[in-house]
């Protein structure tokens, strides 16, 4: 399970930046799936088909998942 968390670690810290980088997409995280397998969440502002198209489902055998959240902010 270790090597697992590690192995999604890594896979997030690759493909954070470029997600960020995508207009609504707001946070990069790890998470439950709804599956309830560990999985990386990436949170966007609105529910936006486009970015569900440029987001994979999964990563290297990684669930990657699409939560919409509304705009996240520092209090």
């Amino acid at each position: 399970m270790a090597n697992d968390m590690e192995k999604i670690r890594q896979l997030k810290r690759a493909y954070e930046h470029a997600w960020m980088a995508m207009d609504g997409v707001v946070a990069v995280g790890i998470g439950l799936a709804s599956s309830g397998s560990a999985a990386i969440i990436v949170s966007v502002s609105r529910n936006l088909q486009t970015l569900r198209d440029q987001i994979p489902r999964t990563v290297e055998g990684v669930p990657v998942e699409v939560v919409e959240t509304g705009e996240i902010k520092a209090l």
